[in-house]
C-alpha cells in the first residue's frame, strides 16, 4: 500500500476544498509561519547540499529571514549563488519554494530578527561581529496540506472500506 503518493484524486474532492480550488499564497505562509524548521538547500560547487535552519517568514514583507554567520557554508553557498530551495515539514502539512536569496549585513535587522533561538546560538546577542542575515525572496511553491498523521490513516482506513481513494488533504502550487 503507497501512504504518500504524487497522484491527485481529483473525483474525490472534499466539502471544504472542491477539485481544483487553488491553495491561497496566504495559506502557505500561514503554514511557514508555524513551522520554525526548513530545510535549506543551496548550489556549491560540487552540487547541492541542505541543512536544517529556524527560519522567520514575514508575509507583510514577502520575505523569508534566516539569521546565521557571515563565513557560515550557507553564506558562501549563497555568494557564488543566490538560488535556494526550501522545504517545511508539519504534521500533515507541506510546502517546497524556490526562491533567491541575499546576503544582508544590516544590524538594525539583525537586532529587530533576534529571537530566544538566537541567543542560544549566539550568547554574545545580536552585536556579535559575524551574525547576519540571509534574505529569501520566495517564487514558486509546492503545497501539500494534509490531514496530519491520524486523519490520514483514518482517510486511509474509511476509503479502503468504501473502495475510493483517500483523501490525504489538498495539493497545489502558488506564486509568492
Amino acid at each position: 500500500m503507497t501512504l504518500v503518493s504524487d497522484h491527485m484524486d481529483t473525483t474525490n474532492p472534499t466539502p471544504s476544498h472542491p477539485a481544483g480550488e487553488p491553495i491561497s499564497a496566504d495559506r502557505v505562509w500561514e503554514i511557514i509561519k508555524a513551522i520554525d524548521i526548513a530545510m535549506l538547500v543551496t548550489r556549491w560547487s560540487d552540487g547541492l547540499r541542505g541543512r536544517p535552519m529556524s527560519t522567520i517568514a514575514m508575509h507583510e514583507k514577502g520575505l523569508i529571514y534566516i539569521l546565521t554567520e557571515m563565513n557560515s557554508p550557507a553564506a558562501a553557498d549563497i555568494r557564488a549563488d543566490g538560488s535556494v530551495f526550501l522545504t517545511y515539514q508539519g504534521r500533515g502539512d507541506h510546502v517546497a519554494l524556490e526562491g533567491k536569496a541575499r546576503i544582508n549585513p544590516d544590524k538594525g535587522l539583525v537586532k529587530d530578527l533576534w529571537n530566544p533561538g538566537a541567543q542560544l546560538f549566539w550568547p554574545e546577542g545580536p552585536e556579535a561581529n559575524d551574525v547576519m542575515v540571509l534574505e529569501i525572496d520566495p517564487g514558486h511553491a509546492d503545497v501539500w496540506d494534509g490531514p496530519g498523521l491520524l486523519g490520514g490513516i483514518a482517510s486511509i482506513v474509511s476509503a479502503a472500506v468504501k473502495g475510493r481513494s483517500p483523501d490525504l488533504g489538498d495539493r497545489g502550487q502558488v506564486d509568492l
